[in-house]
């Protein structure tokens, strides 16, 4: 692991934020979409939400991908490092569905506002945590049998700092007050050029003639 591939996860995780903000809008966990889910009470138990085949799919594929260096030189330690990438990602892909979603952002983020996160802890959900500490897990796994475990810890934590402070800016951005659109941008136009033409214009008589007041609609 290096702040290079570092880089690049999150750059995976940023696009995959806002694909799915086009995919889903306001409607989190793919809630509107036209998706088989597994939802009893024994799943929501296990995995405080349904199960869908929209996420199974899409986290299947991103696996998939993220396998793909081990196609050509396969080996313990990189299967280790990937799987620790991978965790990494899918905590900051979430996280960011929210801080640039317009319909959410980081002011919803938090408990009751968010049905399939009900277990929070420390201010965040609970799966982060669980999350972060596989990838943590995973990350140092290869030093069971190569050592080096202050290295592999070292190389983590760059990551995972390095993943946070971008995630920490592209937050403070979404942050920034919003542009309002002018009013001809919307479709509807200001009192002015509408109520006060037409009520001007109401009940007004023509110089020079005598033709009655002209009635409102």
């Amino acid at each position: 692991m290096s702040l290079a591939i570092g880089a690049y996860f999150f750059l995976i995780a940023f696009i995959l934020a806002h694909l799915e903000i086009q995919i889903e809008g306001p409607h989190g966990w793919a809630e509107k979409l036209p998706t088989w889910r597994w939802d009893s009470r024994g799943v929501r138990r296990w995995f405080g939400k349904p199960v869908t085949g929209y996420h199974l799919c899409l986290v299947t594929l991103i696996l998939l991908f993220v396998h793909v260096p081990q196609l050509y030189t396969p080996s313990w330690e990189r299967e280790a490092d990937l799987l620790a990438m991978f965790f990494l990602l899918t905590v900051t892909w979430d996280f960011l569905w929210f801080a640039c979603n317009r319909h959410f952002g980081v002011g919803r983020f938090r408990k009751g506002q968010i049905w399939w996160f009900r277990a929070w802890t420390l201010g965040v959900p609970r799966p982060y945590l669980l999350v972060i500490a596989l990838s943590l897990c995973a990350g140092l796994a290869p030093a069971l049998w190569t050592g080096g475990w202050v290295d592999r810890a070292q190389h983590w934590s760059m990551v995972f700092c390095e993943l946070l402070a971008l995630t920490v800016i592209v937050t403070a951005f979404t942050l920034r007050p919003r542009r309002r659109e002018p009013a001809a941008a919307r479709g509807t136009a200001s009192p002015a050029t509408t109520g006060g033409a037409s009520a001007g214009a109401c009940g007004r008589v023509p110089r020079g003639r005598g033709s009655p007041t002209r009635p409102c609609r």
